[in-house]
């Protein structure tokens, strides 16, 4: 199967979504998410920022910045390099678009080494039941997540898990994947 296409696809159902129920579907990812957290003694935990309608985490990362036990991290895209680094943010306010008008942590703010992180939480296009992720195609989370044993969440909704999606050599599989309908 095409990724080309499937990106297309997963972009169009994804858009698909009305305003409410991509509300309500990311209302019950946070949930689900803070659950599972709150079980976790893991201190550095790594989110995203959505844009175009990917799920909405942040119910779960207000929840976490205002626990003085944990420290939340945020990706900054290197495009001229082709990597991310994860950064440092205490409030949301802190995120200024940044890559392709993604928000993004201040440069200036402290980076987490790779190897610091207890868990990332990946955003895709589509996953399958194997645990890999279709991406944007650019590798970024793929390049990042080679260096790090950090446990991997990828985030999604459930209408983007399919059986089986085209794999390459430097595709990195999850270790979860979070949907409103739980883990797997």
């Amino acid at each position: 199967m095409n990724k080309k296409l499937l990106r297309d696809k997963y972009k169009y159902l994804r858009e698909s979504l009305s305003l409410e129920e991509w509300r309500e579907k990311s209302r019950e990812i946070c949930r689900r998410l803070i659950n599972f957290l709150s079980s976790q003694e893991v201190k550095k935990i790594a989110f995203y920022h959505f844009i175009n309608k990917e799920v909405d985490l942040t119910l779960a990362v207000e929840g976490f910045l205002k626990a003085k036990d944990r420290e939340i991290f945020f990706p900054r895209v290197h495009s001229k390099e082709g990597k991310l680094t994860f950064h440092l943010v205490r409030s949301l306010t802190e995120l200024t678009p940044g890559y392709m008008g993604i928000p993004e942590p201040p440069s200036t703010s402290s980076q987490c080494a790779p190897e610091d992180l207890e868990i990332v939480l990946v955003p895709g296009l589509a996953f399958d039941r194997e645990k890999f992720r279709l991406g944007y195609g650019g590798g970024y989370y793929d390049r990042f997540l080679r260096e790090t044993k950090a446990l991997k969440i990828g985030v999604a909704f459930s209408f983007q898990v399919q059986d089986f999606l085209p794999k390459e050599s430097h595709d990195i599989k999850m270790d979860l994947i979070l949907t409103e309908d739980g883990f797997f």
